[in-house]
């Protein structure tokens, strides 16, 4: 995939981005999120917007966050968090 078929996120910071493509989320280390969607609303960009809505949920949240910790537990260096992230993931 060349860099023109991917989603163009802006480096502004907003909250919602429109894409042409392909829908994204991405959070900041400071907790802030930004969405990307397209105009068409398809299932992908309903379930990023799913995504941020209920990362609005400050306890769904940390309950999530508690159990990504615990998938986690033990992988101490960047190449084993990585790895475990990897497994975790299906690949």
């Amino acid at each position: 995939m060349s860099v023109d078929d991917q989603a163009d996120l802006r480096s502004t910071r907003k909250r919602l981005s429109v894409t042409g493509k392909t829908p994204a989320l991405s959070v900041c280390e400071d907790g802030y999120v930004r969405v990307g969607l397209s105009s068409d609303m398809r299932e992908n960009d309903m379930l990023v917007l799913g995504l941020y809505l209920s990362l609005r949920n400050e306890k769904w949240k940390k309950n999530l966050v508690e159990r990504v910790e615990k998938e986690m537990a033990g992988a101490q260096t960047p190449t084993a968090r990585v790895t475990r992230a990897f497994k975790l993931i299906g690949g």
